[in-house]
């Protein structure tokens, strides 16, 4: 579970929150987790809560900085990037399908569908 502290974050599909972070398009950093199905959010703005982060998803990850890291081999299926650069999202649902953060955060796939975060190239 502590895998995702320090993570920076923005709203999810599932926010109910009103401007309890700020308004749309404020970023936050995960500081812990209560549960596997709530974390604990530190808004820019100096707010602190609890969020649902299984089932209903009120935040999600942001890729706020390029890492610079390359996923040779791979495609991003819906915007045909080559190779994926940064974070590689990869739906745990589909068969061989991958998107970059730009198309992941831009919801160009099933939203409903689990994605794995990849960071780092061979980490599947």
């Amino acid at each position: 579970m502590m895998e995702g502290v320090g993570a920076r974050v923005v709203r999810g599909p599932d926010w109910k929150w009103g401007k309890q972070d700020g308004g749309e398009g404020h970023v936050g950093t995960v500081r812990s987790f209560e549960s596997p199905e709530e974390v604990v959010v530190v808004w820019d703005n100096g707010t602190a809560a609890n969020y649902r982060c299984s089932g209903a998803y009120d935040v999600r990850i942001l890729d706020s900085a390029p890492t610079g890291i390359k996923h040779d081999g791979t495609m991003c299926d819906t915007c045909r990037q080559q190779p994926i650069i940064g974070i590689r999202w990869k739906c745990a649902e589909c068969t061989n399908y991958d998107l970059c953060t730009t198309c992941y955060h831009g919801d160009k796939h099933h939203l409903r569908h689990r994605f794995y975060r990849i960071t780092t190239p061979g980490s599947e």
